[in-house]
């Protein structure tokens, strides 16, 4: 009986040991695949910006956008929010193509925003960047919001109904910038 016991756990453990036929990894591997390739093409988007100017500088803003053209909606709005009154100026550095770019001094919140609306999103990557000056009497800290949304707007809108859409759920994060 012993000996039967020991012969079937040495076929049991060679049988687990041995690799799976090869129909079945590969199987198993182009649906790992797949989901996979279904993972990796959600729309996402990168913010880069610097942790410290110095005062008479500009700070260069950059979002990439991946795979927008996945979004349904006839619209995707950016947004970069920063407070009042420590802005100069600011200059678009590479817009979006058949995008509207510009600045609000006083948005929906009282801030300064700066935001592309981009209607064409049939895109592998969009990328919009630009350059803020602060004004040259600040020092310290100040921080900047960064939002993203896909619009669709049941009527011809303007810009500026684009932009009402933004809402604090939108936020991708804040960043901290040091004005030396």
């Amino acid at each position: 009986m012993r000996r039967v016991l020991t012969a079937a756990t040495c076929l049991v453990a060679a049988f687990l040991a041995s690799p799976a036929p090869a129909h079945a990894t590969e199987a198993s591997s182009g649906a790992h695949t797949a989901s996979y390739a279904a993972e990796r093409r959600l729309p996402k988007v990168k913010v880069t910006y610097p942790s410290a100017i110095r005062r008479g500088r500009p700070a260069r803003i950059t979002y990439k956008v991946t795979h927008p053209d996945q979004f349904t909606d006839e619209a995707l709005v950016l947004q970069a929010d920063f407070p009042r009154r420590i802005v100069s100026k600011v200059r678009f550095v590479t817009r979006p193509k058949g995008a509207k770019c510009g600045a609000q001094k006083r948005n929906s919140v009282g801030n300064y925003a700066v935001y592309c609306v981009i209607r064409s999103l049939n895109h592998s990557r969009l990328t919009m960047s630009f350059n803020v000056w602060i004004k040259t009497s600040y020092r310290g800290k100040f921080r900047s919001g960064h939002y993203w949304r896909p619009v669709t707007l049941d009527y011809g809108g303007s810009t500026r109904d684009y932009l009402d859409e933004i809402t604090r759920k939108d936020l991708i994060g804040n960043a901290w910038i040091r004005v030396r």
